[in-house]
Order: structure tokens, then C-alpha cells, then sequence
């Protein structure tokens, strides 16, 4: 299973990159920033105000985010884990930090400051991108940066941040995704009673843990009979490291 959501996580890095090449030659009119569900978010509502499309959104980043809305509430937060390239990206960097060095969970009060950052940034650019009627974060957006191929926005801070961005992953496992994405906030609002979730027999299972070591999020899975914390991205890490075949599965 691991391996697959490898393959989608590489599909979608190479469609955006394949879609920012052909922009940055003057081939295409849509780049990185045409395939974001977040765009749709920013400026949703200025659409409701005016009922055009503001800034540089279409329609086409209205629709992948309203898939990308349908896939949460069936698959939790899947699009982080299965689809976002800069979401693979903090798997790689996580991944071969905890290959040389262990990650040391932080102590929870601090964890729960630092979960709250990302919805500060959210309400923050809401709130500016409906004053200015203006996309305001592009400039300071990571995957702009990471995925636009210098953009017309992008400056010397823009990657500033976004080296900034992918070194808190250093000190914490997905740091990005889980202290700092305000997609990943918004779309933590659908994350909690979904229809899909992923189960653990209580009986079946050894209590050997793996399945907290593998996590991403740094969930408890073997402490939880159904996993709703909303921080979960349906990785499916835990279930491919259950030592017990069926102990985790998921389910309606």
C-alpha cells in the first residue's frame, strides 16, 4: 500500500512540475498555482461577494478543491498524505531524519501551541486576501515557491520561508504539514467525524506500538478503537506496520 501512495505522490509532483515548465515557457496559461484548492479558499469569499472569480482563480481551482472537500469527508485529510506535493515532500525530509535520527515526541502543551499556529495563519490571510482583494500569501506561500519555478511574485524572502518551512520538519515529524499548513487547518474542520476511518481490534491487537511508531502525526493509534483525531491523513502507515494482519483496518 505504501508503495502505491508512493507512485500517486510522485504522479502529482510531476504534474505540477510538467504544468510549470510549460507555463514558464509560454505554452500554457496554468501553472502550479491553477492546480491549489487553497486559492479556492482564499478567495471564496470575495466569489460570494461578487460572483466572478477573483485574482488569478478559475474554476478550475474552485472544482479540485471541492473534490479535494469530498475526498476528506469520506478519506479524511487523503489529499495531504496521497496528493499534495509539498506534503510528500515533508514525508521524504521526515523520513530520512528519522532514518538517522529518531524523532523525540515534544512535550503535549507545547504541541497543542504549536497546532494553533497554522489556524492563526489561516484566519490571517483569509482576512487580508478579502481586504486587498488580492492572493497576498502568494509571495510567501511554500508551494508557490517550491512548485512555481520562480513565479512573478517570488522573491529573496519567499525562499527564506520556504527553507524555513521544510526545517521545522528537522525538529518535528511532518512539521510543516502539522504546525504551519492553514490548508491543512481548514480542512481539519472536515477531518473529524468522516465516513471512512481506520479501525483497531482490540482484540487482535498485540500492543506492540509499531503502529505509534510509524504514525505520521504522532497519533496513539494502539489507544484509540477508531482513529478520529484530526490530524490523521489516511497514510495508511500505521496498517502496513500492524504486526497483527487485521488488527487495523479500515472501515465505515
Amino acid at each position: 500500500m505504501q508503495a502505491i501512495r508512493f507512485i500517486f505522490q510522485l504522479f502529482f509532483i510531476e504534474l505540477i512540475l510538467y504544468h510549470a515548465v510549460l507555463f514558464s515557457l509560454g505554452e500554457s496559461y496554468k501553472n502550479c498555482e491553477s492546480y491549489c484548492p487553497f486559492g479556492a479558499v482564499e478567495t471564496f469569499a470575495l466569489f460570494a461577494q461578487s460572483g466572478k472569480f477573483p485574482c488569478a482563480v478559475n474554476e478550475l481551482n474552485y472544482s479540485i478543491f471541492a473534490g479535494v472537500l469530498l475526498l476528506t469527508v469520506f478519506f479524511k485529510r487523503a489529499f495531504c498524505s496521497w496528493i499534495c506535493p509539498l506534503g510528500a515532500v515533508n514525508e521524504l525530509i521526515t523520513r530520512v531524519r528519522s532514518y538517522f535520527i529518531k524523532y523525540k515526541p515534544l512535550a503535549e502543551n507545547i504541541m497543542k501551541t504549536l497546532y494553533s499556529v497554522k489556524y492563526i495563519l489561516l484566519a490571517v490571510i483569509l482576512i487580508a486576501t478579502y481586504r486587498n482583494y488580492d492572493l497576498v500569501f502568494r509571495p510567501y506561500c511554500p508551494y508557490f515557491t517550491a512548485f512555481g519555478l520562480h513565479g512573478h511574485t517570488t522573491v529573496v524572502l519567499s525562499y527564506f520561508i520556504l527553507a524555513n518551512a521544510l526545517l521545522a520538519t528537522l525538529f518535528i515529524k511532518m512539521g510543516f504539514c502539522r504546525t504551519l499548513c492553514p490548508f491543512g487547518a481548514f480542512l481539519n474542520v472536515f477531518n473529524m467525524k468522516t465516513v471512512f476511518k481506520i479501525y483497531r481490534d482490540e482484540g487482535a491487537c498485540v500492543k506492540c506500538k509499531l503502529c505509534d511508531g510509524a504514525c505520521l502525526a504522532e497519533i496513539k493509534v494502539s489507544e484509540s478503537a477508531k482513529i478520529e483525531n484530526a490530524g490523521c491523513t489516511m497514510c495508511l502507515s500505521c496498517v502496513s506496520a500492524c504486526a497483527r494482519n487485521g488488527a487495523l483496518k479500515v472501515g465505515l
